[in-house]
């Protein structure tokens, strides 16, 4: 396992003071959208049978998630070594192979490792845009999840919808955050390697 350094618990740090406070913008500005009365829960798992907002739940679930996340993330980053060079310069290239059961396999860890470095942009960044939806459809102007929600639904009801509108809005974010992950990567790879010798 490699070197977990300062830069990298500052990191780490960062992302969860992140992960706290968008947890609690999000919990917030959903609760100012219901209260408007022009908006609705659509996450089936944290919706009441009033289409309202189990808060309870919510922070219950997003608890959770941080938990598994925060352990991913310093596995992901302990293991930063074992990345493959493609998707450090390429990170891109890392964008559909997510699909594998265990990320710790000797064959799979090259790019579990980068794919779990990435996930943790991934998440601030679902949680900034909920946010920003709901402040939307809190101050009645016209939101950017509602038509796409509509769409999805007319083909897939409840909960499977639900996770069909996500994979549709984890696509644009996925590509983001596999950019930013592949410029942390690079970033540590070359501080892994030490300073360069310069010529006299």
């Amino acid at each position: 396992m490699d070197s977990f350094g300062p830069r990298h618990r500052t990191f780490v740090v960062g992302w969860s003071i992140g992960f706290a406070a968008l947890t609690f913008t999000d919990a917030a500005s959903t609760l100012l959208a219901l209260r408007s009365g022009t908006g609705q829960e659509a996450n089936p798992h944290v919706a009441t049978a009033g289409l309202g907002f189990d808060l309870q739940r919510f922070l219950w679930i997003n608890g959770l998630v941080y938990l598994f996340l925060l352990g991913m993330l310093i596995w992901a980053i302990r293991s930063r070594s074992k990345v493959d060079p493609l998707y450090r310069e390429h990170p891109l290239r890392a964008f559909w192979n997510w699909l594998y059961l265990n990320p710790f396999s000797q064959q799979n860890v090259s790019r579990a490792a980068f794919h779990y470095l990435a996930t943790a942009p991934l998440m601030l960044a679902f949680k900034m845009f909920a946010t920003g939806n709901n402040l939307l459809i809190a101050n009645g102007l016209p939101d950017l999840i509602t038509p796409v929600a509509r769409l999805v639904y007319q083909w897939i009801p409840g909960a499977l919808g639900y996770w069909g509108l996500i994979f549709l809005l984890f696509l644009p974010l996925w590509w983001v955050s596999l950019l930013l992950a592949g410029f942390v990567s690079r970033h540590w790879h070359a501080g892994d390697q030490g300073p360069k010798a310069c010529p006299a």
